[in-house]
């Protein structure tokens, strides 16, 4: 069954918005028009305060971007068979060491960018977590508008 969602007007052809089929999100459709109209993005979080306000603003911002999925530290283990075009790691309350955590994360996913957000930046930290594969290490109250931007320059990223 095919579910369309339509959330604005049209930028081009008569369909814009999200199709999914059952549970599937078919992150690029074409309706009848042979025009790309949704070209959505896979964005996971890596937090241990899932009942953070700060995660769920964080969330809501993010989710113009894409579809983004909150994980605790202990879900990323080996057996996780999910792509992601962005990883986000919350650095609080993380249980491995946050260089170890995203070195991790980094030889499990080799071309995803890797965003660490800190509400305690420290340049000893940032070196360590940008030496072990993350691609930026921001603070967490950074204005929405320059994470958002910063996150799109990062799905044109290459490794």
């Amino acid at each position: 069954m095919i579910l369309p969602t339509l959330n604005r007007k049209p930028l081009f052809g008569k369909y814009h918005g999200r199709i999914e089929v059952g549970n599937v999100d078919l992150s690029t459709a074409f309706i009848n028009t042979g025009v790309k109209i949704v070209d959505s993005k896979s964005i996971g979080v890596l937090s241990n305060n899932d009942q953070s306000p700060w995660l769920k603003h964080l969330t809501e911002v993010l989710g113009s971007l894409g579809t983004v999925s909150v994980f605790a530290e202990c879900a990323f283990s080996e057996e996780l068979d999910r792509w992601f075009d962005l990883l986000l790691v919350d650095a609080s309350g993380l249980q491995m060491e946050l260089a170890e955590r995203v070195g991790w994360l980094h030889g499990r996913f080799p071309t995803v960018p890797i965003v660490v957000l800190t509400s305690s930046p420290t340049w000893r930290r940032a070196r360590a977590v940008l030496q072990a594969g993350a691609s930026d290490y921001m603070r967490r109250s950074m204005e929405d508008d320059i994470l958002l931007e910063r996150c799109r320059s990062l799905f044109a990223w290459s490794p």
